[in-house]
């Protein structure tokens, strides 16, 4: 990462202005995960009611997809744009995986690999391969086609909760046990353990490495801290202690700022390298449980227990 002036930063704050625009999508709806439909004129939401489509930037509900998981807990595009992974099922029972064309709507997969819900999952290299962590506290490793499962992965001790992947080919899971472990996905075996967080881990993100080639890992926790890893080489570089407790986090574009939506509703911005607080916004909405910003305006998209929000990012009057 490089290093920001002062004045950069300052700008880069001024840019984030919070609407108090209300979500149209019915109350009853609690969005847990939301992602850009292939155009970005729409974005496609998981809740505990199904999937929805809403348009943007009104966030007016479109109308409902038919699939198979009542509760969605994550989506995930595929790097062609066109097939989308969605995931949830039973609590106790079963977790469900399911591939959505997006241009016909039509499933292309189903397959329940897991004995609980699947809380995350994510592509891996040339979209082969499929990750997904589970409450039932293993990640699995699937064929992409058939969904057949590659690896079961067994090394936490409680449900998982965060799962990432970064250079296509390490993965990265963490959950109720408060530790991270960086895994290879060919054979399920453990590089790495990281056992920093005293509290659960709710969220994990592996942003695209640096020039100088090392990767990073930001982790959020319920122990009310965000860290910043050098996972690779085993080291954490520094945290930063909050006042709520981080549930999901986003680099903004460019890797200007890192965001970090809590628990209280409060949005945090902060230095990607320091974690310095730069600017705390209270959106009054309830938690947030995901955050989203859109290719073109870099507008950002909340989902919060009282539904959808957006945000906008205008631009800076001289």
């Amino acid at each position: 990462m490089s290093i920001w002036s002062g004045t950069r930063i300052l700008h880069l704050v001024m840019l984030l202005t919070v609407l108090t625009q209300q979500s149209r999508v019915p109350a009853q709806i609690r969005p847990a995960v939301a992602v850009w439909a292939p155009a970005a004129n729409e974005v496609l939401v998981g809740s505990q009611s199904g999937l929805q489509v809403c348009a943007w930037p009104m966030l007016t509900l479109q109308r409902q997809v038919a699939v198979e998981p009542q509760q969605i807990l994550d989506l995930c595009l595929a790097g062609d744009q066109r097939r989308l992974l969605l995931t949830g099922g039973t609590a106790g029972e079963s977790g469900i995986l399911q591939l959505l064309d997006l241009q016909t709507e039509q499933i292309l997969l189903t397959c329940t690999p897991h004995t609980d819900r699947i809380t995350q999952t994510c592509w891996l290299a040339a979209d082969d391969r499929i990750l997904t962590a589970s409450d039932d506290g293993t990640a699995a490793v699937l064929d992409a086609k058939s969904g057949t499962l590659l690896q079961r992965v067994t090394l936490h001790s409680r449900p998982l909760l965060a799962l990432t992947c970064f250079s296509g080919v390490q993965a990265v899971t963490a959950g109720m046990d408060g530790t991270i472990r960086l895994w290879q996905p060919q054979n399920g075996q453990a590089v790495r353990t990281f056992d920093n967080h005293t509290a659960p881990i709710t969220d994990l993100l592996a942003p695209e490495p640096p020039a100088d080639g090392i990767p990073l890992l930001y982790s959020a926790s319920r122990d009310k801290t965000v860290r910043l890893w050098q996972p690779t080489r085993g080291r954490m570089v520094r945290f930063a202690r909050l006042s709520s407790i981080p549930q999901v986090l986003l680099l903004t574009s460019g890797g200007a700022v890192l965001l970090a939506g809590c628990s209280d509703g409060s949005l945090l911005l902060l230095h990607p390298e320091s974690l310095q607080v730069l600017r705390t916004e209270q959106t009054g909405t309830g938690g947030i449980n995901a955050l989203l910003q859109h290719p073109v305006s870099g507008d950002l998209l909340l989902c919060t227990d009282a539904g959808l929000l957006r945000l906008s990012r205008r631009q800076l009057i001289p």
